[in-house]
């Protein structure tokens, strides 16, 4: 897919099909903050070597105490949004990126189903990129923490007050039915210790 400037709208919500390449790197920006072009890919590689199968697929779930909206995009980020989200509207591409051929409407271009990016910084979600990966004998657990900083006024229960999301899940292994047929899966918000941290299990649904 040809895009220009940044592909974290793309990455976010990529489909159900493991990734398969990125390329013309050199007219979009570094995937990841605060990181060069060959930094930020080493990093999501990195991540890939954990669960191969698993990287950049997205997961929706609900905090229904504070009625947020958490979209894990695996190994890359995660998004929190103030409010519920149908899932048709929380998997649609943001319009981070441009198209490669100027005055082209993406949607229209690129065959996708997307949405606008609010003007205004502090409307949209809360970003949290991946920081680091582990593994061990209960699982894999990825770690992702704000890299942008924002001036926005928060409320008490405001997401961006959560400094760290803490994602657990199982290596994810596909044989040929469930790739030729693949399933998004679920998530659940995990009882936290702190309010400044998240925890989130991901499971089939």
């Amino acid at each position: 897919m040809d895009i220009r400037g940044n592909m974290f709208g793309l990455l976010i919500a990529h489909p159900l099909t493991p990734l398969v390449s990125l390329h013309h790197l050199d007219v979009t920006d570094p995937i990841f903050p605060n990181m060069t072009t060959i930094k930020a890919l080493e990093h999501l590689v990195e991540a890939s070597k954990f669960d191969p199968h698993r990287i950049l697929q997205q997961t929706v779930c609900y905090d229904r105490w504070f009625s947020w909206t958490i979209s894990v995009s695996w190994g890359y980020a995660v998004q929190v949004f103030e409010h519920n989200v149908f899932l048709p509207e929380a998997v649609r591409a943001e319009e981070t990126f441009r198209p490669w051929k100027k005055g082209n409407a993406i949607d229209t271009l690129l065959n996708l189903n997307t949405r606008r990016q609010h003007p205004d910084p502090c409307r949209r979600p809360a970003v949290f990129f991946l920081d680091k990966v582990s593994s061990g004998i209960d699982g894999i657990k990825s770690v992702y923490k704000r890299m942008i900083p924002e001036n926005c006024t928060l409320a008490m229960v405001s997401p961006r007050r959560v400094e760290e999301i803490r994602v657990f899940s199982q290596q994810l292994n596909l044989d040929t039915k469930q790739l030729q047929a693949p399933r998004r899966h679920c998530c659940d918000v995990l009882p936290s210790s702190t309010a400044e941290v998240m925890e989130v299990g991901i499971r089939e649904c």
